[in-house]
């Protein structure tokens, strides 16, 4: 099968620090590729994979903490997204489906084509993707598909990696750890005040964006100040990797309905147990009193969280690679293209058979014409 994978201007692919949606398209292109399909990727020059690269920039526009820089950055994404779009139809005739990671394929409905929503469908989004019903969906949880249930969802696509890529500590040492973006919709300050509460030690790691630039100064600069709370930064594949393996437990207090959850799977990959929100996707990663334990909010917490020390975390991790691994995630996205594939052809034959009838019917009135004609 020949495949076109579209991915955003924003990052590489894979990204140097943050990106799950990006080190989720690495890892797809690689499943792919390890299942003998040929994958073409769009995306920013400055990606390293193994197939080829039709770039739509020379490099990634990545978000910056400056408004006004970032604003002038959007007008070159949407330039690199226009030349996404011209690309993919100048070589439109070497692919047999089109899977896009965040770029409108409204202009190719009548092509085999499907998107995965990497993010949250929120209010003013719904009019966006109300007005693409005609298009192919792949959610990447069931809870992400309860905002919208009437679009063409070809089915739930659960996000993999490479779980070898994780050791497994079966012996943490004495720290909690945060790992994600520093906003509201992730409120790392709720698991500072919960480590403080507990009196243990807690490392935090993440990106800021301009949008939480306000929230990190306001809500969580003050407490580094505290010995017990250790700020990485935002941090490189080998730092979450160190971050996440040796830790007591990764705490995720969830303020929105996030469709998947990387951290939570990346520390389980480890053996870690998350504490979360039970929010969005947040049942559906994680199995409660095996692999972590969810709570309506972090003030449950302070009580539940002895019950994550005691987890067996090689289950943990053995669970984990076996349901969320890029391999599995691979084959059903193949699956999906090969459904969607399918639902184009038989619309296709239904169309010749539908032109071939017209014509019958043309040529029949044709010939009664012409003998009309003729007996005249």
């Amino acid at each position: 099968m020949k495949i076109a994978i579209l991915a955003s201007p924003f990052l590489p692919i894979p990204p140097i620090k943050y990106g799950g949606t990006e080190r989720v398209i690495y890892f797809l292109v690689k499943g792919l590729i390890e299942l003998g399909h040929e994958v073409t990727l769009f995306a920013s020059g400055d990606s390293k994979v193994d197939c080829e690269l039709i770039p739509i920039c020379e490099k990634a526009y990545s978000h910056q903490e400056n408004k006004e820089k970032d604003q002038e950055l959007e007008v070159l994404r949407h330039k690199a997204i226009d030349n996404c779009l011209d690309l993919v139809r100048q070589n439109l005739d070497r692919f047999d489906v089109i899977h896009s990671h965040g770029i409108d394929l409204s202009s190719f409905k009548d092509f085999p084509n499907l998107t995965t929503m990497h993010g949250p469908i929120t209010l003013p989004q719904m009019e966006y993707f109300e007005a693409r019903k005609d298009l192919f969906y792949a959610s990447i949880s069931k809870n992400q598909q309860e905002v919208l249930p009437d679009l063409n969802y070809i089915g739930t696509v659960y996000n993999g990696m490479d779980p070898s890529l994780f050791p497994i500590v079966e012996t943490p040492e004495d720290y909690l750890c945060f790992l994600g973006r520093f906003d509201r919709e992730k409120n790392p300050h709720l698991a500072m005040q919960l480590a403080l509460k507990l009196n243990m030690k807690l490392k935090v790691a993440g990106k800021i964006d301009f949008a939480g630039k306000e929230y990190f100064e306001q809500e969580c600069k003050p407490y580094f100040d505290n010995p017990l709370i250790e700020y990485l930064g935002e941090v490189d594949l080998d730092q979450k990797i160190e971050l996440l393996s040796k830790a007591k437990c990764n705490l995720h207090p969830v303020g929105f309905r996030e469709p998947f959850g990387l951290t939570i799977l990346e520390a389980a990959y480890c053996g870690t147990p998350t504490i979360a929100i039970s929010r969005g996707s947040m049942p559906e990663l994680i199995e409660e009193n095996r692999t972590g334990v969810l709570v309506e909010d972090f003030d449950g917490g302070y009580k539940r969280i002895e019950d994550c020390f005691s987890m067996d975390r090689n289950y943990i991790a053995q669970r984990a690679r076996l349901l969320f691994n890029y391999q599995t995630m691979s084959k059903q996205y193949v699956l999906a293209y090969e459904k969607i594939i399918t639902i184009f052809k038989t619309e296709q034959d239904k169309e010749n058979e539908i032109a071939r009838i017209k014509n019958e019917a043309k040529s029949g009135l044709q010939n009664l014409w012409e003998s009309i004609v003729g007996r005249n």
